[in-house]
């Protein structure tokens, strides 16, 4: 899903949006820039159970701590390690 990259990356996402539905080939180069950088962002905040990684996410951004309820389970340390080398490469940490 989208909306969760967008909670950790939400102006890479918007800029991706607005860029890829445009006809100018310069944006659709940016777009496929962004993308690039975002996959990897789509694919590992799903490396676990929804919510943690993007939790974990968030924790590191500053924007919540990483606690989830039961029956979920916080990252393990692979995991996270993962998550934190992601958002390095995406220039969010």
């Amino acid at each position: 899903s989208i909306s969760v990259p967008a909670n950790i990356a939400p102006k890479l996402c918007s800029d991706f949006q607005k860029l890829s539905t445009s006809t100018n080939i310069d944006d659709q180069k940016k777009a496929a820039n962004l993308d690039k950088i975002l996959q990897p962002l789509h694919n590992n905040l799903f490396i676990e159970s929804n919510p943690s990684p993007v939790k974990y996410a968030a924790s590191l951004l500053g924007l919540s701590s990483s606690e989830v309820r039961l029956p979920l389970v916080e990252l393990t340390e692979k995991s996270k390690v993962i998550i934190s080398d992601t958002l390095k490469a995406a220039k969010l940490l």
